[in-house]
């Protein structure tokens, strides 16, 4: 210890002045570049409020995805559910039509999709990565605006594999469980949740073929899991909803990012908290400046959808 040195000649004293002088000089540096480089990542997150929550028919207890046709918002439940698309109106929020989805089975059904012909319905959960493929079922919109209530409508379908992935037994914490899907232009666009790195790949979809292996084009580091997605052609914005593990219950967010010729620009995307705490799950849009989230049914809330507003 410097403090045990017995200081005798005044050139000792210089020589100790000096060492003194470059240890705390360097520690005073040391600390403002940690300052500095936190002040550089850190992320600004700002947090939006429920602006109206409603809750919904409890036969949509696992809500997991979130469409729309011409008058009404479409959800389905997770996995195990039916082979159903539940339509509920897009203001009062009430079930209006149970429509069974032929030549498709709910193994993981996890999100939905949309242009303007057609619903996808994303069978791409892999909680513990065993799947060797994925599915997407393709439903007319035309089909499910003209059927009544307890009809049937038929589907098509796409099988996609993931080039990545070689290994397929039984893993808790991994990167190819996928939740998130929208339309990005002829695109479909695959958003991973990775349970391993809490980043995100994204995947694109040929909306054509029938058959696909896919690779991942570039990850995003969003630092939480990622449940669904949303592209707004109009205002040219996709919106990713996830949540993080950093606190007990976890807490739900959104990303709302810039697309520009087809590729997101990352530099632009922001991240906002979401309130209320619920296990948010599915989103779309509602407009430019505000869209709706769905919530599961679990110990935060029962199952409900709520409306936001961007600023």
């Amino acid at each position: 210890m410097l403090t045990n040195l017995k200081i005798k000649t005044k050139s000792q004293k210089v020589a100790l002045f000096a060492v003194t002088y470059s240890i705390v000089f360097a520690a005073v540096v040391s600390f403002q570049q940690a300052i500095a480089s936190e002040a550089n990542t850190k992320v600004k997150v700002k947090t939006l409020k429920a602006i109206k929550k409603v809750q919904l028919n409890a036969e949509l207890n696992e809500v997991s995805g979130l469409a729309s046709t011409r008058d009404l918002y479409w959800g389905i439940n997770d996995s195990g559910g039916e082979a159903i698309l539940y339509g509920f109106d897009q203001n009062t929020y009430k079930l209006k039509k149970r429509i069974a989805i032929n030549n498709a089975f709910n193994l993981d059904w996890e999100e939905l999709a949309e242009d303007d012909n057609y619903i996808y319905i994303a069978d791409t959960g892999n909680n513990i990565a065993i799947r060797q493929s994925a599915d997407i079922y393709i439903v007319a919109k035309n089909d499910l605006n003209a059927a009544s209530n307890t009809a049937s409508v038929s589907s098509s379908a796409m099988q996609i594999v993931y080039a990545d992935k070689q290994n397929y037994l039984p893993q808790r914490k991994h990167n190819f469980d996928s939740e998130a899907l929208t339309v990005v232009g002829n695109e479909l666009w695959l958003f991973s949740k990775n349970r391993k790195d809490f980043q995100t790949k994204l995947y694109r979809v040929n909306k054509h073929k029938a058959e696909q292996t896919l690779s991942p084009e570039e990850s995003f580091p969003v630092e939480g899991l990622i449940t669904a997605a949303d592209y707004n052609a109009k205002s040219q914005q996709l919106l990713l909803l996830g949540y993080s593990k950093k606190s007990a219950f976890g807490h739900s967010f959104i990303w709302r990012i810039d697309v520009r010729a087809q590729n997101l620009d990352w530099q632009s995307a922001v991240r906002y908290t979401i309130k209320p705490y619920a296990q948010w799950e599915s989103i779309v849009w509602k407009g430019d400046k505000q869209f709706v989230l769905g919530a599961e049914n679990s110990g935060l809330t029962t199952q409900m959808v709520a409306e936001f507003k961007l600023p």
